[in-house]
């Protein structure tokens, strides 16, 4: 699979006259800026933050949540989601995204994963990799990885050409 933000552009006004702007651009920029809401909703546990941002289609797949991983469907799914990793966790999961990566229709983010076992009271931290795909502005998959590899992996690319954008 590769990534083309293609040449979709738009007339904007600009003073007596009107500009092209690269609308793809513009809108990967913005899913940008929807991924870290979808992060801070989750580490604040706020479901209906995240669900404002989901399709009701939303997929999630985590390999968090659950022992072996589960998958979420529609926002149902999502706020189920967001207690289960607040209650796996002891009530204080969160990610610390150490990055973001724009490939157009998807974005990416790299980080570790902080918590608490629930039943252990143990500290936890581990890697984490998240792959959101977007369509008209929402959300529409979520798919969390332990490793940063197999995320690349599946989208096809490497790290090597990825261009991180600061948290």
């Amino acid at each position: 699979m590769s990534f083309d933000l293609g040449t979709r552009t738009e007339l904007v006004p600009n003073g007596d006259r009107f500009s092209r702007r690269d609308t793809a651009r513009a809108m990967s920029q913005e899913n940008v800026e929807r991924t870290r809401r979808i992060y801070e909703a989750m580490n604040t546990g706020n479901a209906d933050a995240l669900v404002e941002l989901c399709d009701p289609s939303i997929e999630v797949h985590s390999v968090f949540a659950a022992v072996g991983g589960a998958v979420y469907h529609g926002r149902d799914g999502a706020r189920v989601w967001v207690r289960e990793l607040q209650e796996t966790f002891g009530g204080r999961f969160r990610v610390e995204v150490e990055a973001y990566f724009d490939l157009g229709e998807h974005t990416v983010a790299f980080g570790a994963l902080h918590g608490r076992g629930g039943q252990s009271g143990a500290e936890v931290v581990m890697p984490a990799a998240g792959v959101t795909r977007w369509r008209d502005g929402l959300c529409v998959s979520q798919k969390a990885y332990a490793r940063r590899d197999d995320a690349l992996r599946e989208l096809g690319v490497s790290e090597d050409a990825l261009e991180p954008i600061a948290p």
